[in-house]
């Protein structure tokens, strides 16, 4: 089966570092050799799979682009790229792989203290068809009584920056059900960085899928997201049109809800 998943070129920032032993996001994600990188960057995969008869025919826009994995692939198959980050040097480490890369169809847009509003004076008047949210949405808010809704508004917010029959590409981790357990295990083994979770709270999620005690903790990591809290929320508000399965991610394609008159 052809790969459209394009690995990108390793690109660093003197004088920083990710979880102290890597040189970035990416490099202890994505880029590193073994299986748990192969997992991890899955998603990709199904994205672009997901959005195939759109390949050179939109522009897109990759909205939490942390340090550009995933731009080159998306500089290659769209027409053209906007990658959104809040971290200053997420977005150097992004340029850095733009420049290794030869890319011309791609914008890179720190957006630390910018409204959505402000995002979209500087699209430029293109229209974009596709957003791409990966692994995003499962850190949005700052309460965790009101983390969904929070999460919402977000999708509410970005879906005003493409057209009206536009899809946003979700993926999210799954934090409850069995393959929470063998995500944890599997974090163990390959030693992992991971949140603390007491293995009541474990047992409660991985086998009821409740996540009652860990929401109240919640403090925007992994540990307390609900990703079948979140899917209820979405139904409410738009139209998921596609929905996949992996292992330990889940992706959606959703489309703004039209309005009957």
């Amino acid at each position: 089966m052809k790969q459209y998943l394009i690995r990108p070129p390793s690109a660093s920032l003197e004088g920083t570092s990710y979880l102290d032993e890597y040189n970035t996001y990416s490099e202890y994600n994505y880029l590193r050799p073994g299986i748990a990188s192969h997992i991890k960057r899955r998603h990709f995969e199904i994205c672009l799979r997901l959005t195939l008869k759109y390949f050179h025919k939109v522009n897109v826009i990759d909205f939490g682009c942390a340090d550009g994995y995933f731009i080159p692939s998306l500089a290659r198959y769209f027409n053209n790229v906007v990658a959104v980050d809040i971290s200053p040097n997420f977005i150097r480490i992004a340029h850095g792989i733009v420049d290794k890369t030869d890319i011309h169809n791609v914008d890179l847009i720190c957006n630390e203290g910018l409204t959505i509003d402000e995002i979209a004076t500087k699209l430029s008047g293109e229209q974009y068809h596709i957003l791409f949210l990966l692994e995003v949405l499962e850190h949005i808010g700052d309460e965790p009584d009101s983390m969904y809704e929070s999460k919402i508004d977000l999708l509410k917010q970005v879906s005003t920056l493409i057209d009206e029959d536009g899809i946003i590409v979700i993926s999210v981790p799954k934090m409850v059900g069995i393959t929470f357990l063998f995500q944890r295990v599997g974090l163990t083994i390959f030693r992992m960085n991971r949140e603390r979770i007491s293995l009541k709270d474990l047992i409660k999620a991985s086998i009821f899928n409740d996540t009652s005690n860990i929401e109240k903790e919640w403090d925007g990591g992994h540990v307390g997201f609900n990703y079948k809290k979140l899917e209820k929320c979405i139904r409410n508000e738009f139209d998921i049109l596609q929905k996949r399965n992996d292992l330990f991610q889940i992706i959606y394609v959703i489309g703004k809800r039209k309005v009957i008159h």
